[in-house]
């Protein structure tokens, strides 16, 4: 199966123009609920949950948000507090996203930047915390800049180095942007930077138009990648965006599908595996405080195009038929649309499907078709000697009188083995065997002549 990604605007260039990316991007959005149903109260200790990561199935660790200790918390799905851990020698100036690496280093985000002035950014590296023994952990630290800010703060129509979203994969971490322009240009920006400790400016790579506004609805408060690293979320307060098809960490190459919920201050998430995912809101009144289970179970990362290996059909018609891809789309190369297609006539076919999250998979397949003599036509006959046979059968047919006839050998993938051509002596018979052996497996003799057709069956042990 070959899989071809959907691919948006160029790096850098959806910056460019919001009509471009409103053209672009949004007719493959779509906004419906995402499935999620509430597990618990998270505990008074970390109502201000603005970062997770998931350690096992009972296990998610969290930590409040600007001016809160300097702890990560450690909570069970019943919102039960199972221990906290200290980080020593820091601060909590504006903690905002928590992320682990592929070994379960983990990153706690301290770049939360509301009035864009700061300059003091760092992400602190810390080990596997499931492993860390007592209630203190020592950081290390990763200082960073951003490489396109120039002022402190810059003007309202550029205020987008916020920070509240981040992501490990491969050797890097990814950072997405809380867009906070007036008028609001509906950007987050990503940025790339090491995973080792040290002081780096942080690299710009691409962005992506999440929408209009307003404001709250749009901007990226949150971000988590897939435990196989093939699905992203960015997360607003109303909605979320799931990108699923790209390419290495060129998340926004790929396909994107929007999600809506229910409008409060989420700020967290985490994935439990690929169709369970685990978020947060901080409480503000009455509303929030909350930890949630989201069904991620629609959102498949690829859809499926596979049809076989390139066959050999003795018959009149021999149907395709699309793998099971519920709520996808077909297209043959035919021009079908359907699940499945007739075949009559031997050739090359493709079929592409497109998952209902924008994603595309394609695959193709060359079918030799053999239309079936079903008997001795004119009474000429074919049989094989002996059938099954070890390596190198003989062929023999009757009734082709004084004509030249035309033979085929065809293997199971609809392959020509061997060819010839003899004359049928007076009595109308012809004989013959093949120059070299040929592997196990079952092959079929086609012989012509006149316009009549005769087809056996042929086994080789």
């Amino acid at each position: 199966m070959i899989l071809f990604l959907n691919r948006n605007a160029a790096p850098l260039r959806r910056l460019a123009c919001c009509v471009c990316a409103i053209l672009m991007g949004l007719p493959a959005i779509r906004a419906q609920a995402l499935p999620m149903r509430t597990l618990a109260s998270v505990p008074g200790t970390v109502v201000e949950t603005s970062g997770l990561i998931c350690t096992g199935p009972n296990s998610l660790w969290t930590h409040n948000d600007s001016g809160g200790d300097p702890k990560l918390v450690q909570i069970d799905t019943n919102g039960v507090q199972l221990r906290a851990v200290v980080v020593r020698a820091t601060p909590n100036i504006d903690w905002e996203e928590l992320t682990q690496d592929s070994v379960g280093h983990v990153y706690v985000g301290d770049f939360g930047n509301n009035n864009n002035d700061r300059t003091g950014l760092v992400i602190l590296k810390l080990p596997k915390l499931d492993t860390v023994i007592g209630d203190t952990v020592t950081p290390e630290r990763i200082d960073f800049s951003y490489e396109d800010q120039f002022a402190f703060p810059p003007v309202a129509s550029l205020q987008n180095f916020d920070m509240e979203a981040m992501v490990a994969y491969g050797d890097s971490l990814y950072l997405f942007s809380k867009n906070r322009t007036v008028p609001f240009d509906g950007y987050t920006k990503m940025y790339r930077l090491p995973q080792a400790p040290g002081t780096y400016v942080a690299e710009l790579i691409d962005s992506f138009y999440t929408g209009p506004g307003p404001t709250l609805n749009y901007w990226i408060s949150g971000a988590a990648l897939s435990p196989a690293g093939d699905r992203l979320l960015l997360m607003s307060y109303a909605r979320c965006f799931i990108f699923s098809c790209f390419e290495g960490a060129d998340f926004f190459g790929g396909a994107v599908v929007q999600r809506t919920w229910t409008f409060t201050q989420k700020e967290a998430a985490a994935w439990l595996d690929s169709t369970h995912l685990y978020l947060t809101d901080e409480l503000l009144t009455n509303t929030g405080g909350k930890l949630y289970l989201a069904d991620m179970s629609a959102f498949e990362s690829a859809p499926l195009a596979d049809l076989g290996s390139d066959t050999t059909f003795v018959g009149d018609t021999l149907w395709l038929s699309a793998p099971s891809n519920p709520g996808g789309q077909f297209l043959w190369s035919t021009g079908e649309t359907s699940a499945m297609i007739p075949i009559t006539q031997s050739g090359t076919y493709w079929l592409q499907v497109t998952a209902a999250n924008g994603c595309i998979a394609r695959d193709t397949i060359q079918v030799n078709v053999i239309v079936q003599v079903m008997g001795p036509s004119n009474g000429w006959t074919m049989q094989v000697l002996p059938n099954p046979s070890h390596g190198k059968p003989l062929f023999e047919i009757k009734g082709f009188a004084g004509e030249r006839v035309q033979w085929q050998l065809i293997n199971p993938l609809g392959q020509i083995t061997a060819s010839g051509s003899l004359e049928a002596n007076g009595s109308g018979q012809v004989s013959w065997g093949l120059d070299q052996p040929i592997a196990p497996g079952v092959y079929w003799m086609q012989a012509a002549g006149s316009g009549e057709r005769l087809v056996c069956k042929v086994l080789v042990r």
